[in-house]
């Protein structure tokens, strides 16, 4: 019986792993600064933290699945691909915050200083964290060639039977 070969086009379970695993921390870091910024000074540093921390969050766990869905399909230029998705990423960062700025929420609702301070920590710890778990991600490096699950004998040639010689014949 064999079992049929699992190809990385069609199932990247480690992909999943690595975003959830790095997503974790850096939300839990973003509900902590929240907390910080809530006691500290306010609602509004709260709401800017975690406002910070999500836009953070939304960004590279978007680019990181699609890097790794992609990764399969394109493994000729997955550098290429992964340096414009971290372009991608910081014209998004960008665009969001002028975006905030201009409608004045950093003015009201939102701490400038807190929502800034959420998406500077999140991404230093996205970093960290990213390179922690992918380090200890197994990920298989080639596919190896399909083997039987039961190993088949070596031919072995029988002996025939050959007389032996009579001493004195």
């Amino acid at each position: 019986m064999t079992t049929a070969s699992r190809s990385s086009a069609q199932d990247t379970p480690w992909a999943t792993r690595a975003v959830l695993r790095t997503a974790g921390p850096v939300a839990g870091l973003a509900v902590l600064l929240a907390v910080v910024g809530g006691l500290v000074q306010g609602a509004d540093a709260a709401l800017g933290a975690l406002v910070g921390g999500a836009l953070l969050l939304v960004v590279l766990t978007t680019s990181t699945a699609i890097v790794a869905v992609l990764s399969s399909w394109v493994s000729g230029s997955l550098m290429l691909l992964a340096m414009l998705t971290y372009t991608l990423n910081v014209l998004l960062v960008l665009v969001a915050l002028a975006a905030l700025a201009a409608s004045g929420a950093t003015d009201g609702p939102l701490s400038a200083r807190w929502l800034g301070g959420a998406v500077v920590l999140g991404a230093v710890a996205w970093s960290v964290v990213q390179v922690v778990v992918t380090t200890r991600l197994r990920v298989p490096l080639y596919d190896l060639p399909e083997r039987s699950a039961v190993p088949t004998p070596a031919p072995t040639s029988v002996p025939t039977s050959v007389p032996a010689e009579r001493p004195g014949a």
